[in-house]
């Protein structure tokens, strides 16, 4: 089997393998920071970024408490204080998308009640923004984490 015949048949699954990791991978600007989605407008300077699973939710009439157990071994608490009555949506994203009003059931079992393993990525800002709230919620193929044992 010579080369000609290898890379004949293998070229093109390692060209999709390869897009697909790239695809798979969060974006990042040149100096290794993950880039904010398009809805975060606040400046990169004042920007931060808790990535991970949410260890406690609480859905009030004029606010949302996340508490976090970040990527990082941290654990932050982000509140996105709204007015009373108006829908807290418009600061949220579900997978890097916007937010649709069909979504709540993808990312709550009932109101205020999370799905289990919900994941998070909080993009706070120090200048006064409102957090954005990426929702993503556990698929079919992610495991779901080591249970401890008695």
């Amino acid at each position: 089997m010579g080369f000609k015949h290898w890379t004949a048949r293998r070229l093109p699954l390692f060209f999709i393998c390869g897009v697909g990791l790239m695809l798979a991978l969060p974006l990042r600007a040149q100096d290794g920071r993950v880039l904010p989605p398009a809805a975060v407008t606040c400046d990169r300077n004042h920007l931060t970024i808790y990535p991970g699973m949410v260890l406690s939710y609480t859905r009030r009439a004029d606010r949302i408490v996340v508490r976090i157990r970040t990527d990082y071994d941290t654990t932050e608490t982000v509140t996105l204080r709204y007015t009373r009555g108006s829908s807290p949506a418009r600061w949220f994203l579900l997978n890097g998308e916007k937010f649709e009003r069909g979504d709540w059931s993808k990312i709550e079992a009932a109101k205020g009640k999370l799905h289990p393993n919900m994941r998070v990525r909080a993009w706070v800002c120090d200048d006064g923004n409102k957090p954005v709230l990426d929702w993503q919620p556990p698929s079919a193929d992610t495991p779901n984490p080591p249970r401890s044992t008695p």
